[in-house]
């Protein structure tokens, strides 16, 4: 599985928002979302959330326990309603700066969700010789 592409779609006035079609079938019945250490929010499908509850689980107790509260405390387990939405919490989008518009990026195992104002700021700071330098020095 590998989540690929993106997608744009508004926040309604209730804060659910659509899952993009392209990503629901993989996503499955039951999926999470959390924040991430960046500025957007991770859905993760049942699977990789469970690796991570996992390995976060596996550190040790002085290490570990910060960083799964951050992950876990606002965690949601999310079902979409018949039309493909989820309620994301008011902290989620607070984190994301989310308001109105929301980018669904695939990012292999994950789905990051952004603000589309913070998407645009990403994309446009985006260091491609960094990123070139970073792929051949790990032979891709």
């Amino acid at each position: 599985m590998a989540f690929i592409s993106s997608a744009m779609y508004s926040i309604d006035a209730k804060k659910r928002i659509v899952v993009p079609n392209i990503y629901r079938e993989e996503l499955g019945e039951v999926f999470y979302v959390t924040r991430s250490l960046d500025s957007c929010l991770t859905i993760y499908p049942k699977s990789q959330w469970d690796l991570l509850i996992d390995k976060l689980n596996k550190l040790p107790n002085t290490a570990s326990a910060d960083a799964r509260e951050y992950f876990m405390s606002l965690a949601q387990k999310c079902t979409p309603d018949a039309s493909g939405r989820i309620l994301l919490d008011a902290k989620l989008l607070e984190h994301a700066r989310i308001s109105k518009n929301a980018v669904f990026v695939g990012a292999g195992n994950t789905i990051n969700v952004w603000s589309e104002e913070q998407w645009i700021i990403r994309e446009a700071s985006r260091n491609l010789d960094g990123i070139r330098s970073y792929l051949q020095d790990n032979g891709l």
